[in-house]
């Protein structure tokens, strides 16, 4: 089939991501059915008249995220995707809402007035989950930008800033976003915070009088068991796989409020293939139920380009984004945000004002300079490459050390986890004797993680690499080797 595209040289989003967005679009609204096939690349290249790598590229995106499947020396061909869930999609270039647009308030807000991975008595070689790597932070251009505010704008230091973020690092972050995850949103749906944490608090306070009850990961992320755990509401633990959340288990009561990380499951480390996110959608419009979205790592993948978030699919309807820079630059800056439906914005905004008067003015400021003059990008790509090689070799030195040991969650984030064979000591056995040979390494209880059922086997640890260079990861993983062969564990199953 012939694809009518339109590519614009002159635009900021590059010629693969806007060959990606509009052979999206064309199969989404059922213009290439199932089975039917893409165009060779060569031949698309031509008519594009562009390289053929930026078509390749595009198209082994759209294989990534499940809407065509490769078939052999054949070529790419469309999957099935169920047509009531290509309803769900609302797609275009506008912002979309699920409920009337409300005028912007005119009246000023009023200014009212974590897990353990730090300390010096951490382990050397410590396999801590989700800590950026320390010679990585980029001080010098950090340095470069905080002079230049100081020496222009110091006025603000004496200010109050808008509870809901400063308007420059809300436009930034709606701005990386709609490049890098597909979710459009504007700067007036970006409610900046301190960290995914207070994120998560907002969002859920938000939609604490729309909920009937709660929905969950199961295991899940600590910080989000202990704000659904702390309410009076019911809470259903839905059962991860290898796919991420098991839509079909989700109850159909209508009024839920499901947490989820379909990108990079905490901490399984599954992602979520296109077909179960649609349904996942289509679950939260037949029940009338919103979903919070935590992306907290999705700007680190190996194996591919960065796949569409939820609320990319959704819209802006039912899908409450929430991601931080914690990960991605460092979490002493405490800042992370949330993104709300437009119906929302207003609410969402009063609710951050009741909780503070806003976050530091200098942080805020700089961070939006450095998204804005491309650093963040440059510094993103360079995280990628040091945080693969470490994962790389994370991956080898395990294998080499065990036999075939059973990984999981590492083609993407900052952490995987090792599922332990049959003989060996269990995950929390495992800890404290690392402990004792000064390694780092966690069961999913001391790993920011949480497991509903408490008979569930003991027998998974996590391994956080990011802030371990590859000498450290190699005699970490020496000791295990060691210490385990003279516990008399074996590896087989």
């Amino acid at each position: 089939m012939d694809l009518t595209l339109s590519l614009d040289t002159a635009s900021a989003k590059s010629l693969q991501a806007q060959i990606f967005d509009q052979v999206r679009e064309i199969i989404l609204d059922g213009q290439l059915g199932a089975g039917m096939a893409l165009p060779p690349s060569r031949l698309l290249a031509e008519r594009l008249q562009v390289s053929r790598n930026t078509v390749l590229t595009a198209y082994e995106r759209l294989a990534a995220e499940g809407y065509v499947k490769a078939r052999g020396t054949a070529g790419l061909f469309v999957e099935r995707i169920p047509p009531d869930s290509l309803l769900l999609i609302q797609r275009g270039s506008r912002i979309k809402t699920n409920g009337p647009i409300p005028d912007a308030s005119s009246e000023p807000l009023l200014c009212f007035a974590g897990s353990p991975g730090g300390g010096s008595d951490r382990p050397e070689l410590d396999f801590w989950v989700g800590r950026s790597d320390v010679e990585s932070f980029p001080l010098r251009i950090w340095r470069r930008i905080i002079n230049r505010l100081l020496a222009r704008e110091t006025t603000y230091l004496t200010d109050y800033c808008d509870p809901a973020g400063l308007p420059e690092l809300r436009a930034a972050i709606g701005t990386h976003l709609r490049r890098a995850r597909g979710v459009s949103v504007a700067e007036d749906q970006i409610i900046v915070t301190t960290g995914g944490q207070e994120a998560l608090n907002v969002v859920f306070n938000l939609l604490r009088s729309h909920t009937r009850q709660l929905c969950i990961e199961n295991p899940c992320y600590l910080g989000a068991s202990l704000i659904f755990n702390a309410t009076n509401l019911t809470v259903h633990p839905i059962p991860v796989d290898r796919d991420g959340l098991q839509t079909d288990l989700l109850p159909r009561v209508r009024g839920s409020l499901l947490y989820v990380t379909p990108s990079h499951q905490f901490p399984t480390g599954a992602t979520m293939p296109l077909a179960l996110r649609l349904a996942l959608l289509r679950w939260a419009e037949e029940t009338d139920s919103y979903v919070i979205e935590d992306d907290y790592d999705s700007d680190f993948r190996y194996d591919g380009p960065p796949l569409t978030a939820l609320a990319g699919l959704d819209g802006g309807r039912r899908v409450f984004y929430v991601g931080t820079f914690s990960k991605s630059v460092g979490a002493g800056l405490r800042l992370g945000f949330a993104t709300v439906p437009r119906m929302f914005w207003d609410e969402a905004r009063l609710l951050k004002a009741r909780m503070s008067n806003g976050q530091a003015w200098l942080e805020q400021a700089a961070l939006a300079a450095f998204i804005e003059e491309g650093h963040f990008d440059r510094h993103l790509r360079k995280l990628r490459q040091v945080y693969k090689a470490r994962r790389d070799c994370l991956v080898e030195a395990l294998r080499r050390s065990f036999d075939e040991p059973e990984l999981l969650g590492w083609e993407s984030g900052l952490h995987l986890v090792w599922r332990l064979p049959r003989g060996f000591p269990s995950a929390r056995e495992v800890q404290l004797m690392a402990r004792e040979c000064d390694v780092g390494v966690y069961a999913l209880s001391s790993g920011a993680a949480y497991d509903f059922d408490a008979d569930a086997p003991d027998d998974v640890l996590v391994f956080g690499y990011s802030s371990l260079a590859e000498p450290m990861i190699e005699a970490a993983v020496s000791k295990l080797r060691l210490m385990l062969e003279g516990g008399g564990a074996t590896s087989g199953r």
